[in-house]
């Protein structure tokens, strides 16, 4: 299901469409609403039939968001505790990552303040 979200958003980002759409997802708009806040998207719009359209972010031509990848796959799930996640993002690590923690979904720096640590989804930079 993510792995849709994501190759939907690469793909777009690739030949420079303003928006995608799709169905909605259980979980998509969470996961949205971290690349909104991070401003790596413009923004996106629910609709009655359950369709989502994203409205992507350019800057000076260039897409903003110029890295996302999936980390996690259900046969290879990545785990991070908060203090590896802590080490990880003070590196040289520039973007956002998306977890999937007991309290929910939610950005890595979001994770690391409220000292959670689980399942790294995606990257995005």
């Amino acid at each position: 299901m993510l792995a849709k979200l994501i190759n939907k958003l690469r793909n777009a980002y690739v030949v420079y469409h303003i928006g995608v759409s799709f169905r909605e997802i259980k979980f998509c708009a969470k996961v949205l609403d971290i690349l909104w806040k991070e401003n790596l998207i413009r923004g996106y719009k629910k609709t009655n039939k359950g369709v989502i359209t994203v409205y992507l972010r350019y800057h000076e031509g260039y897409p903003v968001c110029t890295r996302l990848i999936l980390l996690s796959s259900p046969r290879d799930r990545f785990y991070l505790s908060s203090l590896d996640l802590f080490r990880v993002m003070d590196s040289s690590w520039s973007g956002v990552f998306i977890l999937s923690t007991p309290k929910g979904i939610m950005s890595g720096t979001e994770a690391i303040r409220r000292g959670e640590g689980g399942e790294i989804l995606a990257y995005a930079s």
